[in-house]
């Protein structure tokens, strides 16, 4: 739980925007409305003054925030938000007061983006503090021996189906180490396989990847009640942001269906291979051969299907699905695309929900059922009852 707990907290710094969060709310002695923390934002990201802030720069803003950035922070327990009121708060979780973290969320113009992405990931953290350990370098084969021995719950006995010391040296050489070298906090020579620890010259304390949180540092709030929001997004720019969020939620599984092209943007292939690199299962449907073609050649972790229904092909006159993206099968977004305008441009809007008793959530949930535990067998007859 507490190393669960660690990565939650990391996946919410590694953004910068949740940091600029976090670092207003740790200057105010009361909660402050969502839409001032969007004004703060909004500012310091077009370098101007508060005043001079637009109405349209202001509603995005707090958009993002509310959609995506708030409910991050609040679900690692950093901060208080009560959605009903707009009052955020900086809460007292114990990680705010270790003093790498507070740093990295006061220190500004280092690119903590990819230093915290790369240690989102326990199997990360615990091979830097091993390599800490070190004054020379390692073998990788030794690292991932290291590895094993202390991953909690990982047995180092080979079995006639599966060696984890060389599934883990694998990972390692694959996905993890060059993860960690791009952030430069490791040096490592693939072909050599040897591996050695570079730190970071803002993080002196070794010890802080593992941050020793209790069992259940939760943001309390007033109302306990879950939230049966159902939310719409206008624009493209926040059905993009709020797919990136979705993709980045997942822990375990992602489903996505696509009808457009263009809907397969190059970040959204980066945000699938980096949930494929965190070992969630990803599943792309699409009855378009070259968005099959793309997410075969770009990310190949991937398994790819094809609807046998072509469910979504409305007619022209109306609007037409664009995407699905179901994540864990607790949080969903369904985006539709409008007919093109004059200048050939269609825009999207999307309608999310997050949470197992969300009414949307449950509704996909109740027509995909348990069809979705066997996506990779890609059989004809099993795809047909898929009720898409």
């Amino acid at each position: 739980m507490r190393g669960e707990q660690t990565n939650d907290v990391l996946y919410a710094l590694r953004d910068g925007r949740r940091r600029a969060v976090l670092q207003l709310l740790r200057n105010r002695t009361e909660p402050i409305s969502d839409e001032e923390v969007a004004v703060h934002l909004a500012a310091a990201d077009a370098e101007k003054r508060l005043l001079d802030v637009t109405e349209d720069e202001l509603a995005e803003w707090r958009v993002s925030l509310r959609q995506t950035h708030l409910p991050v922070l609040e679900e690692a327990g950093l901060i208080d938000w009560d959605a009903e009121t707009n009052a955020v708060a900086v809460s007292t979780h114990p990680a705010l007061q270790n003093p790498t973290l507070e740093r990295i969320v006061e220190t500004d113009g280092v690119d903590w983006d990819e230093v915290l992405g790369a240690l989102v990931h326990r199997r990360r953290r615990i091979a830097l503090s091993v390599l800490a350990d070190y004054d020379t370098a390692l073998s990788r084969v030794a690292l991932a021996r290291a590895v094993v021995e202390r991953e909690p719950g990982t047995e180092t006995v080979e079995t006639a189906d599966a060696d984890p010391v060389e599934d883990c040296c694998a990972a390692l050489h694959h996905v993890h180490l060059p993860k960690l070298a791009a952030a430069g906090l490791v040096s490592y020579d693939a072909r050599s396989g040897a591996v050695s620890y570079c730190g970071h010259p803002l993080i002196e304390d070794t010890e802080w990847f593992d941050l020793h949180l209790p069992e259940t540092p939760r943001a309390v709030l007033s109302v306990a009640e879950p939230s049966q929001d159902i939310w719409r997004l206008d624009g493209r720019a926040n059905v993009i942001e709020h797919c990136r969020a979705l993709c980045e939620y997942a822990d375990d599984e992602l489903f996505l269906l696509y009808t457009d092209e263009d809907l397969i943007e190059a970040a959204c292939l980066r945000c699938l291979q980096d949930a494929v690199d965190r070992g969630v299962d990803v599943y792309v449907g699409t009855q378009t051969q070259a968005i099959r073609d793309r997410v075969r050649e770009q990310v190949p972790g991937v398994t790819l299907w094809e609807p046998q229904r072509d469910w979504m092909n409305i007619s022209p006159e109306r609007e037409k699905v664009g995407r699905l993206l179901f994540a864990d099968r607790e949080a969903i977004m369904l985006g539709t695309l409008s007919k093109h305008n004059d200048h050939g441009i269609q825009n999207e809007t999307a309608i999310t929900g997050a949470g197992e008793d969300n009414a949307l959530v449950m509704l996909v949930r109740e027509l995909l059922g348990s069809r979705l535990d066997h996506l990779d067998e890609q059989s004809a007859d099993f795809l047909e009852e898929i009720p898409f």
